[in-house]
């Protein structure tokens, strides 16, 4: 993996991004001697990137029934949030 100063970094950008985008490199960048940021391959973030869940209205009632609680009407929750009620 390679490190290079901030000031470095800032007059080779295109090189450090094309050396992660097609030689699949790593550079960290330093500022004042620690490490401050990285350039990685766009591949290294998507792979480590949580995906977001989707839960259908089904499994909404039965995670608010295992608590037991009652799903509110979303109307009425976005009604009091605008302070209609």
């Amino acid at each position: 993996m390679q490190r290079t100063s901030l000031a470095a970094a800032k007059s080779h950008l295109s090189a450090l991004v094309d050396a992660a985008e097609y030689r699949n490199q790593q550079v960290i960048i330093l500022r004042h001697g620690k490490a401050a940021a990285a350039i990685v391959p766009v591949d290294v973030v998507m792979r480590t990137r949580p995906r977001k869940r989707h839960f259908t209205p089904l499994e909404i009632d039965g995670l608010f029934g295992a608590f037991g609680a009652v799903r509110p009407d979303v109307r009425a929750v976005d009604e009091l949030i605008a302070g209609r009620r």
